[in-house]
């Protein structure tokens, strides 16, 4: 994997680097993820808060998760893109969305989460782990 990582929201408002290797993927399927990105599950990279360069300015939007901690959902307030969030729980680990990847095939999530909220009509990878909640 070619360091670093770059993305950034639909209208360019908003970029970011990552410094560093992904210490985690996963795809979440909990309803709150459907609701806030308006799909069937959020694919994401977990990243080290530090590793994490953003330029532009976002907004965040906090929720509480299914989990009972605080997530704070950030998108870009041009154009609406979900970028990436924070956890209340975890506050060295960010979550990164893989769709706004500069190159979105870098991504190969490890497990599937919270798939006791998953929709009958998502068709899941076989291959990966389930979790009915996060592991």
């Amino acid at each position: 994997m070619k360091l670093p990582i770059t993305g950034g929201c639909l209208c360019g408002a908003i970029r970011y680097q990552i410094l560093t290797k992904p210490i985690g993927s996963f795809n979440c399927h909990c309803r709150t993820c459907q609701k806030a990105i308006g799909a069937p599950y959020f694919a994401g990279m977990l990243v080290p808060a530090p590793a994490l360069c953003i330029t532009g300015s976002y907004k965040e939007y906090a929720t509480i998760a299914a989990s009972g901690h605080t997530v704070y959902r950030a998108f870009c307030p041009e154009c609406g893109t979900s970028l990436f969030g924070r956890n209340s729980a975890f506050i060295d680990i960010r979550p990164v969305s893989a769709a706004t990847l500069d190159d979105p095939a870098i991504f190969h999530p490890q497990k599937d989460i919270w798939v006791a909220d998953a929709q009958p009509w998502d068709i899941m990878n076989p291959d990966l782990p389930k979790f009915d909640g996060n592991p």
